[in-house]
């Protein structure tokens, strides 16, 4: 846990930038799968699959992402770190979720594909999640102060 305390408080820019290449590189995913027809993704059929994929591919993005600007200490001062991180990647989650589902929509409904508010409403629902577990676990860790045995 001390571990993990020095990251957040110290930063460590190459973990953080390798999260953000990850979650651009799942959200790219999402953009090519969300323009995709349903058959051709592979996607289950019971009833809700496609939600429970939404909340947890966005759950995914969302979390990555948080970490990776928070690894990556801009701007220097924690606890600004850890806010401006979680409105960021909510921003920018919701956007791309929006977006996918945009697409869809350009697609029209004889691709199989159709713009979904409830898509949306998941997508939203798997980042705030992920936000909200972050970034609760991040205020957490940086109240406890760093003493200089942890940094070793």
């Amino acid at each position: 846990m001390s571990r993990l305390r020095e990251w957040i408080c110290t930063g460590r820019p190459s973990l953080g930038a390798a999260l953000l290449l990850v979650s651009a590189a799942s959200i790219a995913m999402l953009l090519y799968e969300g323009s995709r027809a349903p058959a051709a993704a592979g996607l289950p059929s019971f009833r809700g699959a496609d939600k429970v994929l939404h909340f947890g591919a966005h759950f995914w993005v969302s979390a990555l992402m948080f970490w990776g600007l928070v690894f990556q200490r801009i701007p220097a001062a924690l606890r600004p770190r850890i806010l401006s991180s979680a409105v960021i990647v909510l921003a920018i989650d919701i956007t791309a979720g929006i977006a996918v589902e945009g697409i869809q929509a350009s697609l029209g409904a004889s691709h199989g594909r159709v713009f979904d508010w409830k898509d949306v409403a998941a997508n939203v629902l798997g980042a705030g999640a992920a936000v909200t577990i972050s970034l609760l676990a991040a205020l957490r860790l940086a109240r406890t102060p760093v003493i200089a045995t942890d940094l070793r």
